[in-house]
């Protein structure tokens, strides 16, 4: 499996943040389901085997609990 930053992971998500499990690659690279937040614009590296992740948000639904940070009105 690729450790570079240069080739990530890409996870599309119709949210801007979401849980993803890496279990790394196969064979000898292969390990336990790491589990851990992805946020757009925020790269995650597993820390067990380096493998990058991005998220592309393909949807504009903002966060999965409907409170984006970036609004000011609350209901």
């Amino acid at each position: 499996m690729p450790c570079l930053q240069e080739e990530p992971a890409v996870i599309e998500s119709y949210y801007n943040k979401r849980i993803v499990g890496c279990p790394g690659g196969e064979g000898e690279d292969e390990h336990d389901v790491v589990w851990f937040g992805l946020e757009k614009d925020k790269p995650h590296e597993c820390p067990v085997c380096s493998q990058y992740f991005v998220l592309r948000a393909i949807g504009d639904r903002g966060d999965p609990d409907g409170h984006d940070d970036d609004e000011d009105e609350h209901h």
